[in-house]
């Protein structure tokens, strides 16, 4: 899509899993896996990936499937980003399989050239393990951001293309509250994820009164992140 059709009055939604979006709004959507099998995308901003927790629920071979509607994706040009992708230290049972899907997303991320969506519980010294492993090279997005400072400051020393985005954690979060004062607003994003009840003019009034901008600055902003974090828009 071209620079031209998005604006600063828009709100820029980064990650959401609910269909749909409004004439205000630009929403990041991440595909479902009936959207994956079905090969169905219904946005120019969709992402496309294997979710960490989905393992739990389904085997290899339907992991495969799931792979190949990927590839052909991206090969068809649909998709605007890889994933939601990542590493979940709740579900322990699956995680050499969980990394093994990451490393799989990040060598797609970086053939085609896509943003990375990162799904990042407890596990951010394994991020910092794969970044100097592996030297991404296209932005990688934090969705739902809830580490601290020192893993803020120390992936954007291993890769400047790092970005952190926030959304119901600010309702909940004290922590979540103090770092986003802190975090380089350059770097800061905000989304609605699975809430069906959050609307994302909520989440900027809120990020407005922690980072005490008011709203047409804090549009502005997210606007032009959202600019520089999809390089193909031009």
């Amino acid at each position: 899509m071209h620079k031209d059709e998005l604006n600063s009055e828009r709100y820029f939604n980064i990650h959401t899993h609910l269909p749909g979006s409004t004439h205000q709004e630009v929403s990041v959507y991440i595909l479902s896996q009936d959207d994956l099998i079905s090969e169905r995308v219904n946005s120019p901003y969709s992402c496309a990936g294997i979710h960490p927790w989905w393992p739990e629920d389904i085997d290899n071979n339907q992991i495969e499937k799931l792979k190949i509607s990927i590839l052909n994706l991206l090969e068809a040009g649909k998709i605007w980003g890889v994933g939601e992708t990542g590493i979940d230290r709740l579900y322990p049972e699956y995680l050499d399989l969980q990394k093994e899907l990451f490393q799989w997303h990040l060598e797609l991320a970086n053939k085609y050239q896509k943003p990375l969506i990162v799904h990042n519980v407890r596990a951010g010294s394994d991020f910092l393990e794969i970044i100097k492993a592996e030297k991404p090279q296209t932005p990688w997005l934090f969705h739902d951001f809830r580490g601290n400072m020192e893993l803020v400051d120390s992936l954007l020393k291993l890769h400047e293309d790092c970005y952190f985005s926030f959304g119901i954690s600010l309702d909940n979060s004290q922590t979540v509250r103090d770092v986003i004062k802190e975090i380089p607003i350059d770097r800061i994003f905000l989304e609605t994820d699975v809430q069906k009840h959050l609307d994302i003019h909520d989440v900027y009034i809120r990020a407005c009164k922690e980072l005490k901008l008011d709203l047409p600055a804090l549009k502005e902003q997210i606007y032009n992140n959202f600019l520089r974090f999809e390089p193909s828009i031009h």
